[in-house]
């Protein structure tokens, strides 16, 4: 490996280590947190030079980038190093280059143990190159103590600097400046001072038209229709052309939802006012604050809308939030059922995950569960996109997956009728008398070779003859060895062993005695739901190809 040394040039010229003659498969890995925007450059820079790195390493092949960007290195869960450590477990990859120790992680529990004791054992070569750390160059063995050293130290740093950056965000905040990381729709950042807001003219006049159009007497959904069909972008969509950020799920045009109408509406910026400290972390987790936690200054920039209009719709949607909440007992999501089907349950007409829904009867006591894809719902013709409700579509899907019960024991009924049968019983007889027949003859072939041996070292035969006779028995034998693996599989395709032993039908028989739906039940057997507009549900089994697979043989032994 061609690298530079970490010890001082010996005799004016550098030691070079042996080149090694296995070929990396190298990933990158890149990371920046907000905070560290102002010091460590780009996330881009950092790419650049670890690609430079990798082209000048002659054993190393760079096969994918991962990176996080605006996270924090204080612990793992980061999309990007989730995604990396995929690639690892499926083989893909087999060496990390990374620009510092810091950029990897400053967790130094977590991190030392990666470093120590996770790559190690998937044999994963770890590179930093800001820290010379090679952990497959011999010089770097005994570099852990100041391994774990830097990244305690990167651990101390990142938690000095995110108290130090808390602080400065927080006079900024007294201060009326703005410290988000994208601005609201309708405004930008001033190119003079980023924490100042000017008005975005295209998207101020849309801003203006929903004001407009909900003081017109105009509810949110109809505001997003009537939004959606003059193909008018969203804000994420609107921001991507506009190249302010570049996040790929804004790339194509889509309707707008009642969601983002709402949030306009209720957007105190609007009227030249900044709200700041709106959520908080606890527990590692993003938490809303209540309004009267938040951090308002008043008259930080210019106003999109006036105060007048602003107070009007406030107070709409506070009387219209008040009779929503007014129509029967408010269930807590705490208090809901479980949603058995979260996760699995998606539209085949959109794609979109179904989202459960809950409102509660006239009576005001009764609660009502449904399905439904949201998206679909929300761009059909009068919001009439079908609902499912939750028992009914329980009751089906427990329906699909007890077929598929039948039908696991229907094969098993299957299994057992055809290794009863005269034919079969006469197909394994003359199997049995082929293996044991080809067991016998390799026997004797292993006892011929022994003589053969015995014979050249006596001098009996030639070493020539001995060569010829050799290669001959070779032959025999591994044909043989063929033709009883084949015997043998073709024995035990219909073993009972073969149905007992598939996955599938494994899962299947852990759930035949349930006479309901339970989440444990879906997560085990079901990779995925799908369900149109007109109520056709497929389910997509896990293990599904090892159960055709099953099928096949049987039918291949019915043929037979």
């Amino acid at each position: 490996m061609a690298r530079p040394s970490r010890k001082p040039p010996v005799n004016g010229s550098e030691q070079q280590p042996a080149v090694s003659s296995v070929n990396f498969k190298t990933a990158i890995y890149a990371r920046l947190s907000s905070e560290d925007k102002e010091y460590d450059g780009s996330l881009e820079n950092q790419i650049l030079m670890i690609e430079k790195h990798i082209g000048q390493t002659a054993d190393l092949t760079l096969c994918a980038t991962f990176s996080d960007n605006g996270l924090t290195g204080t612990n793992f869960q980061r999309p990007g190093f989730e995604n990396l450590m995929d690639e690892i477990r499926r083989g893909r990859i087999n060496c990390i280059v990374v620009k510092d120790l810091s950029r990897f992680g400053r967790d130094y529990l977590e991190a030392g143990n990666f470093l120590e004791t996770i790559f190690p054992r998937l044999g994963i070569r770890f590179i930093s190159i800001g820290d010379n750390y090679d952990s497959f160059d011999p010089r770097c063995k005994g570099e852990y103590v100041t391994i774990a050293l830097k990244n305690m130290i990167n651990a101390y740093y990142a938690k000095d600097i995110s108290e130090k950056i808390r602080a400065a965000y927080k006079v900024k905040r007294q201060n009326g400046e703005f410290t988000g990381k994208v601005p609201p729709y309708g405004y930008l950042k001033s190119p003079e001072n980023k924490n100042k807001l000017i008005v975005d003219a295209e998207a101020a006049e849309i801003v203006r038209m929903i004001f407009r159009l909900n003081l017109d007497g105009m509810g949110s959904y109809n505001i997003a229709r009537h939004l959606s069909g003059l193909n008018i972008p969203t804000p994420g969509h609107y921001r991507y052309i506009k190249g302010i950020h570049k996040e790929e799920r804004y790339k194509t045009l889509q309707g707008w939802d009642i969601t983002t109408v709402k949030d306009i509406l209720e957007r105190i910026e609007y009227v030249g006012h900044l709200a700041m400290g709106k959520t908080t972390i606890i527990g590692g987790k993003q938490k809303e604050l209540p309004r009267e936690d938040w951090v308002i200054a008043e008259n930080t920039h210019e106003p999109i809308i006036s105060q007048g209009d602003y107070d009007a719709i406030s107070e709409q949607l506070r009387q219209s939030n008040e009779r929503h909440h007014n129509r029967g007992k408010y269930v807590n999501r705490e208090e809901l059922p479980e949603n058995i089907l979260e996760g699995l349950i998606f539209c085949a007409d959109c794609g979109r995950a179904y989202r459960r829904v809950s409102n509660t009867q006239r009576d005001k006591k009764t609660l009502r569960l449904t399905f439904i894809c949201v998206y679909c719902n929300q761009h059909s013709p009068k919001y009439t996109y079908r609902h499912f409700r939750q028992d009914d579509l329980y009751e089906c899907i427990y329906t699909l997956i007890r077929n598929e019960i039948d039908r696991c024991a229907d094969l098993r009924a299957t299994l057992v009728r055809i290794n009863a049968s005269e034919s079969e019983q006469n197909r394994k007889s003359g199997l049995d008398a082929e293996i044991q027949k080809s067991k016998t003859r390799l026997d004797s072939i292993a006892a011929r070779k022994l003589r053969l041996y015995n014979d050249c070292a006596d001098g009996v035969i030639s070493e020539g003859d001995y060569k010829l006779f050799r290669k001959k028995y070779d032959d025999e034998e591994a044909a043989l060895t063929l033709t009883l693996e084949r015997l043998t599989g073709e024995k035990d395709k219909l073993h009972p062993s073969v149905y007992e032993g598939n996955n599938r039908v494994a899962l299947i028989k852990r759930f035949a005695d349930e006479k309901v739906l339970t989440r444990e039940m879906a997560l085990a057997l079901i990779e995925k739901i799908t369900v149109t507009g007109d109520c056709q549900i497929e389910i997509f089994y896990r293990f599904g190809d090892e159960y055709e697979k099953l099928e096949n043989l049987i039918k291949e032994s019915e043929v037979a």
